[in-house]
């Protein structure tokens, strides 16, 4: 597992991830706006699922403001595009790796 682990960090997408996220951190009106727009996606999910449709839609406006706000910073399309790709590379090494063990589970 180390060794998947250490090959996934060295590979030319996570280490760009890295780096972006060194200049969002370095950045606190960046880093405020990213976390006002967490808070907005658990206040939508909480609206959603105790039905309050209009109190969603305000969340989802507000959400939205705050996502193109935060798209003004020139690396931060980039930064959330490679986060993108890198869950979707997680997502199939997890697979890869659950049917590997189901495979040698059933021999």
């Amino acid at each position: 597992m180390n060794d998947l682990k250490q090959a996934l960090l060295e590979l030319p997408t996570i280490k760009r991830i890295k780096e972006l996220e060194n200049f969002i951190d370095s950045n606190p009106k960046l880093n405020h706006l990213l976390n006002q727009l967490k808070t907005k996606q658990k206040q939508m999910v909480q609206a959603k699922e105790f039905h309050q449709q209009k109190q969603y839609s305000i969340y989802e406006a507000e959400y939205k403001a705050l996502y193109n706000e935060i798209l003004n910073y020139p690396f931060v399309e980039e930064y959330l595009d490679l986060l993108e790709e890198a869950n979707t590379l997680l997502l199939d090494v997890s697979n890869i790796i659950e049917k590997r063990i189901n495979s040698h589970l059933k021999d």
